[in-house]
Order: structure tokens, then C-alpha cells, then sequence
């Protein structure tokens, strides 16, 4: 029988209890070990059943591993990949799942050594309510997540990356960090800064006691704040700050011409306007819903290791099962 492999989850919160729980499907494959700073939350990911044990000592928990998930906001991944970089077992593979990518690059190969390998990782999830007690072992099913090697990553290392997110139920979407962090930007950190601004504005009116009552679903989904903290929002939007800034300016060029139509009574133009954004989010809302994306095409899938490297691995799902049987 071959011998399981160890894969180390640090972060245990949402995305990293969901994770354990997905590869914990394969319990007869692999061994989940966790770890988290706040022991308490560990322990909460233990009884949810993510992890097959959790070690309070960050290098007790990946001196031994073959694969490390670093479920941790950006702001946290340098002092980490610092902590346990003289530790690793030589070849073993770390993917994280911070939604900045290209400083995470660079922190790989500055501190890590040439035995192990970072690929870097982002997943696309749609929770309205990330808290680690609503993680599930579905939460990455069918999802995208994006994959950043850098040209120096081994290829072999990028295939086991793949493997696990594939094991997790994702979609590997590999891609650019600097590109990545570009797209990012608008879907990420942007709609947190607008989220923020909008609470500040209602809260911080002399009128607020009263606003407040009137407060219903537009309020709550534009005011909605994923990020697990405030300084992992602020981090990230420190992290990505030069694209976060250029889509900032145009979206306060977009408010402005909206600004303009109002001030003008321009019903017309604001109908326009409206119908504009209705139906280009109608049109992304398909794509999501029926995973048919347009520009797909475009973006060739990276070579999975195949059933022999599978074998070795200990994964037995066949490479982009779940993107053949959603086309």
C-alpha cells in the first residue's frame, strides 16, 4: 500500500477548514495536518473534521510535509514563508491562496531554498459569508483557481500544485502574477475600498440612527466585506496598491460621468447607463452559473501530471474531469 502523503495546512478560517475538508475525501490518501496562530480556531477546524490533528508548533506541523496549503491573507505570508523556510523537506510543494500574487513571488524566491517550490494561488469562491464554521468540503467544487508559477518554478512542482487544487475540487486557470494581480485589483480589493467608503459615509451621517432603519438588501450586498480582518483588507490593498490606484481613477471618472448625467436630469443617458451595467453583470452571472466563458479559448489549460504521476501522488481523478463534464 502507498504510503499517504502529509499535506499541511496553515491558516485554518475559511478557506483553509473548506480545503481540509476537501482533501480529507481522500483520507485514505493523504494525511491533513493543520495549524493556525489562534489554537482555538485549530481545534474548531479539528471537530469540523478539516484536519487529522493540529500542531500548536508552526515547524512541528510542515517539517514532514510533501505539500503545504498557506491559507493566510497577504500581510501574513512573508513571516511565514520566513519562519519555516530552513525547515522543509526537500521537494516539498507550497501553494497559498492569498488574492495578491506578485509580492508573494518575490517572497518565494528570496527566502525559500531551491528544494522547495512556491506556486502561487488564488481561488475564485463566491461565499457571502466566509466564517470558518460555514466552511464546507464543496466550497472549492468547480470553482477557478488561479495558479501563478514563475519561470524558474520546477514544472514538476507546478504539476503537483495543479493536482492538489484539482483534488480540492477546482479548476487550476494558470496565469500571470503581475497579470493576475491587474485583474485582481477591480474584483478584490477595489470592491472592499467601495464597500468601506459607502458604510463610512451612511454611518458617519448625523442621520444615521434613522438611515439605518431603512437599510435592506442594496445597502447589505454593497456594503458586504469579505476579508477575514481589517488589516488583511488594508494589507492587500497595500500589496496590490499601483493597480488598486490606476482602477480607482477610473472608477471615480465612471461615478464622475454618472455624477454629470444626474446633476443634467439626463433620464436618458442615466437609463442607458443602467441597462449598460444590468446586462453586462446578467452576461457574467451566465458565465458563472453555466462555467461558458467566451475567452476560454484564449487560455489554454496547463498539462496535469497524468495517471502515472497521479498514481505516485496518491489522486486517482482523471485531469480536467470536471471542466470536460461541464462543457
Amino acid at each position: 500500500m502507498a504510503e499517504k502523503i502529509q499535506i499541511t495546512i496553515i491558516g485554518l478560517g475559511f478557506v483553509g477548514a473548506s480545503a481540509g475538508l476537501a482533501l480529507r475525501r481522500h483520507q485514505d490518501k493523504v494525511v491533513v495536518v493543520g495549524h493556525d496562530r489562534d489554537f482555538r480556531l485549530a481545534e474548531k477546524a479539528k471537530r469540523l473534521g478539516a484536519c487529522e490533528r493540529v500542531e500548536r508548533n508552526l515547524i512541528d506541523a510542515v517539517s514532514s510535509a510533501d505539500r503545504i496549503l498557506l491559507a493566510l491573507p497577504v500581510a501574513e505570508i512573508k513571516e511565514e514563508l520566513s519562519a519555516i523556510a530552513g525547515e522543509l523537506k526537500p521537494g516539498c510543494v507550497i501553494v497559498d491562496t492569498a488574492n495578491v500574487k506578485a509580492p508573494v513571488m518575490q517572497w518565494a524566491a528570496e527566502l525559500l531554498p531551491d528544494t522547495v517550490h512556491l506556486v502561487g494561488g488564488h481561488p475564485i469562491l463566491a461565499a457571502a459569508d466566509p466564517s470558518p464554521e460555514n466552511a464546507t468540503a464543496d466550497t472549492f467544487e468547480n470553482a477557478f483557481f488561479c495558479l501563478t508559477p514563475s519561470a524558474r518554478t520546477d514544472d514538476t512542482a507546478v504539476r503537483l500544485a495543479a493536482d492538489l487544487v484539482e483534488a480540492m475540487g477546482a479548476r487550476p486557470l494558470f496565469m500571470d502574477a503581475m497579470e493576475h494581480d491587474g485583474m485582481a485589483a477591480i474584483v478584490e480589493q477595489v470592491p472592499e475600498i467601495v464597500a468601506g467608503a459607502l458604510m463610512q459615509a451612511a454611518a458617519g451621517s448625523a442621520s444615521w440612527r434613522d438611515i439605518r432603519k431603512l437599510t435592506a438588501g442594496p445597502f447589505y450586498r454593497s456594503t458586504l466585506m469579505t476579508s477575514p480582518s481589517a488589516s488583511a483588507a488594508a494589507g492587500a490593498c497595500i500589496a496590490n496598491r499601483e493597480h488598486v490606484l490606476r482602477w480607482l481613477d477610473t472608477l471615480i471618472g465612471a461615478l464622475g460621468d454618472w455624477q454629470q448625467r444626474l446633476a443634467g436630469s439626463d433620464e436618458t443617458g442615466l437609463t442607458q447607463e443602467f441597462e449598460r451595467g444590468m446586462t453586462a453583470r446578467q452576461d457574467w452571472l451566465r458565465a458563472h452559473e453555466t462555467g461558458r466563458w467566451e475567452n476560454e479559448v484564449d487560455l489554454p489549460p496547463f498539462p496535469t501530471t497524468g495517471d502515472v504521476l497521479r498514481s505516485m501522488v496518491g489522486f486517482s481523478k482523471p485531469p480536467g474531469a470536471e471542466l470536460d463534464k461541464k462543457r
